[in-house]
Parts: structure tokens; C-alpha cells; sequence
């Protein structure tokens, strides 16, 4: 666990080397794909961590190629329902995501990161779709980033806009490198969508669903010169992960991330280079403590699927060693974003599998408090250890998606095989902040958006 620990302080600092370089040489990097160093999800900022830790992949070619591809799908992107912006009166606009999920049949939203919707008189909502749903009937508080057509693609829109980009840098191939992906792009396009409505409004207040991502980065940048005095605001709905790189303090213009725990706010402020007054702590507003364990009994299969067969064989060789532990009660959860991936229902077919030739073995109903998690160990991990769940941890890269006691004293981490680990949990509310206050949001953020 010392090697893990150190491996992944050296690499906080390696990323904090790199970001000061690119300053130097006027990269944007809170704009820049490169400098949002993503662990846990393909993106230009994963494999430029590799890169930096000399663990670059081949298949980075692959995506690079995909991810500059599909700018062309970008082409339609639009804002819709723009004309609501024209009436409004509100204070305080909330940047968040939205799918069809989230509204009802006359188009009203909830959002389940703030656990708010479009009842709250005083808040207009940029939506960011997920999949391109945009309701027939529409609240007036809702305006709605999406493509006008899902499966939509120009190739000469692809051609044209790199052709603007290589003139517009000056071909200048360092800064071809940090701006030619989709993430780049994408951000520029949202950010002019913001700006249109931003001029016409009188807000206070922007409030973001925050993650550090490029186009929020910008969204903040470019509020802030319309309006020197406008209060930006990020929340961090998600528990804490592994290794935070993705949340290394690039001189934002953010005037407060609000977060839900205290070894959240003490690992920004050790590791992550934040001030100590620029964070606040609040109870997560999208979990409530739950006396029934609803994140255990389950095997978590990642949105990353690369070590298929390794995966296998680590989950085989621990169950198989495990002779007096009843496993019947697991069931296998994919990741949402894959649920119809073929090759992740091979796996969970895999994993039934093995559940079926070992399931007569053993008496113990301690399963039941036990959930088992593939790749990196998300903020799912720590909502499970809240709940008082015991997690078994099969990591893809153990130095980058393993937890550390370092990082998080809080968490007991014991290595109990070749690249298995078990946690639990030393004390309730300290790693991941959850109660079951009614209004939260009205509660905490009031004092934040006045």
C-alpha cells in the first residue's frame, strides 16, 4: 500500500509539473482536453496521464482518431427553447444534465443531483441533454443543449472547422495538440449557447453540476468577463474517488465548490492545491441515508471493459478461495451507460457463470453486506461503505484506481490477494456526508444564491 500511495502522490505532482509548463506556454488549461486528467473514463486527459506516468497505449492512436471523428456529429448542435431566457426574471441559472427521464408528460424537470426541479420560482435551467431528448411541451424555466437529429454527422463540417482551427492557432502544433479533440470543441460550442443567455438575463447566480469539465471551465471563464460581479458556484454531487487529478485547482473562476465531506475538502486543500475558504461542506443533496442497503449484494461491472479475461480470472480465484461464503444473494449491476453493450453482457453472463458452479457451497448469509467492484473504485464504492457494505475491489491499474490510506485515512484498505482489495469503513459521514433532511437544497444553498 506504501508503493501505491507514493505512486499516486508522484503522480498528483508529475500533473501539477505539466500544468505549470502549459501555462508558460499560454495553453488554456482549464479549457484544454490534455489538462482534465480524467482516471476513470476514456478521454484525451487519460491518456495524457499515462503518457506522463510512461504507460502510454497503443489503442490511444484509435481514439484519438474516433474522438477527433466525431466533432462531425457536433455540426446540429443547438440550443432549444432559447426564447424562454427573454422572460425570465430569475437569479440564479444552474448548468446541469438532463435526459428523458427527468421530465414528466408537460415538461417539467427534476434534477436528481440537486434534488430539485422546475417548482423553484427562483432558478433557470441550461440543460446539457444526454440523449438528445427535448420535450414536446416545455417548462419556461428550461432551455436545452442538444442535436437536432440523434445519429446526425458532416464530415464537411469536420473538414472545415480543423481547417479554421490550424489557421485560427497559427499552426502552431503544440496548440493543435491541446485544442483538435471534440471536448474542445464542444466546449466553445456550449459556451456561445451560455453567453446568449447570460447577456440577457440579470443573474446573480450560476450554479454548476460541477466536475471540472472543459465546458464548464469555460462556461465560468466567460461569465465572469460578461460580469465581473456574478457568484459562480460549483457542487460535487459525486463521493470521493481513488486519485482526484481531474480536480487539480487551475485558477478557476469559480467562487465556490461546495462538496459533502470533510476528507473531501482536506484532500483538495492538502493535494489539489485549493484554498481552504473557497470550499464549503454540505450533505450531499442526491443520497439519503438509507437503513436498507441498496448498494450491497452486488457485483459492479465498470464502464471500462479492457481486462475482460483478467477480470475473470481475478474474480474466479477469489471466489473460488472463499469456501465458507455464500454468494447467492449477488447480482450483477452494469454500468448504465453500457446496459446494452454486448461485450458487458458477456461478462455478466461470465460472472453468472462462475455465481451457478459455486453456489451450493458454503452457509454464510454474510453476502448480503458485501459488494464486489471491477476497475476503478468510484464514488459508488464510498456510498456503498456509508451504507456499512464490506467492498472487494478488482482494480484494472491497482496505482491509479485503488484507494489509498494516505489520501483517505478514513477507509480501511488491506490487500487480500494478487490485485484484490478489501475496504471498510472507520467512521460514518466523514469520507461521504448523507441524512435524510427534507429540503436541502433551500436549506444550504440559500445562504450561497442570494
Amino acid at each position: 500500500m506504501k508503493e501505491i500511495s507514493k505512486f499516486q502522490l508522484e503522480l498528483i505532482n508529475s500533473c501539477k509539473s505539466f500544468l505549470k509548463k502549459q501555462e508558460k506556454d499560454n495553453i488554456d488549461i482549464c479549457l484544454s482536453p490534455l489538462c482534465f486528467f480524467t482516471i476513470w473514463a476514456n478521454s484525451p486527459g487519460r491518456y495524457k496521464v499515462l503518457d506522463i506516468i510512461k504507460k502510454s497505449e497503443f489503442k490511444k492512436y484509435f481514439f484519438s482518431i474516433k474522438n477527433v471523428l466525431s466533432i462531425s456529429r457536433d455540426f446540429d448542435l443547438d440550443l432549444h427553447h432559447e426564447k424562454n431566457f427573454l422572460t425570465n426574471n430569475k437569479s440564479t441559472i444552474i448548468v446541469s444534465y438532463a435526459s428523458s427521464l427527468n421530465f414528466d408528460k408537460n415538461g417539467n424537470f427534476y434534477d436528481n443531483y440537486f434534488n430539485i426541479g422546475t417548482n423553484n420560482k427562483k432558478i433557470f435551467w441550461f440543460l446539457i441533454s444526454l440523449d438528445n431528448f427535448i420535450p414536446k411541451r416545455i417548462n419556461k424555466s428550461i432551455a436545452i443543449v442538444a442535436k437536432r437529429k440523434k445519429n446526425s454527422f458532416s464530415f464537411y463540417y469536420l473538414i472545415k472547422y480543423l481547417f479554421n482551427l490550424v489557421t485560427n492557432k497559427y499552426f502552431s502544433l503544440k496548440k493543435i495538440q491541446h485544442y483538435c479533440w471534440r471536448e474542445y470543441h464542444y466546449a466553445i460550442k456550449v459556451t456561445e449557447f451560455f453567453k446568449k443567455i447570460q447577456t440577457k438575463t440579470k443573474a446573480k447566480n450560476i450554479l454548476l453540476n460541477y466536475e471540472g469539465v472543459p465546458f464548464q471551465n469555460n462556461i465560468l471563464t466567460q461569465a465572469k468577463k460578461i460580469n465581473k460581479k456574478i457568484n459562480t458556484f460549483g457542487y460535487l454531487h459525486c463521493a470521493p474517488w481513488p486519485v482526484q487529478t481531474d480536480l487539480i485547482y487551475k485558477n478557476q473562476n469559480l467562487d465556490n465548490l461546495i462538496v459533502s465531506s470533510t476528507d473531501q475538502k482536506r484532500v483538495l486543500k492538502k493535494y489539489f492545491g485549493w484554498k481552504k475558504k473557497k470550499i464549503s461542506i454540505v450533505p450531499s443533496l442526491r443520497f439519503k441515508k438509507n437503513k436498507n442497503k441498496t448498494l450491497s449484494g452486488f457485483i459492479f461491472v465498470p464502464y471500462n471493459l479492457e481486462k475482460f479475461n483478467e477480470y475473470i480470472q481475478m474474480f474466479e480465484s477469489y471466489i473460488s478461495y472463499k469456501k465458507n461464503f455464500n454468494f447467492k444473494k449477488l447480482s450483477v449491476r452494469i454500468h448504465p451507460l453500457n446496459k446494452y453493450s454486448s461485450k458487458h453482457l458477456r461478462f455478466k453472463k461470465k460472472i453468472g457463470s462462475i455465481l451457478s458452479y459455486y453456489k451450493n457451497r458454503g452457509t454464510n448469509r454474510k453476502s448480503k453486506n458485501l459488494s464486489l467492484f471491477f476497475g476503478s473504485a468510484t464514488g459508488v464504492c464510498v456510498q456503498a461503505l456509508e451504507e456499512g457494505t464490506t467492498i472487494i475491489h478488482f482494480p484494472q491499474n491497482p496505482a491509479l484506481d485503488v484507494f489509498s490510506n494516505k489520501f483517505w485515512p478514513n477507509l480501511k484498505v488491506k490487500k487480500i490477494g494478487k490485485n484484490i482489495f478489501e475496504y471498510n469503513l472507520l467512521k460514518a459521514n466523514k469520507t461521504f456526508l448523507v441524512n435524510n433532511e427534507p429540503n436541502k437544497f433551500n436549506k444550504y444553498f440559500n445562504k450561497f444564491l442570494k
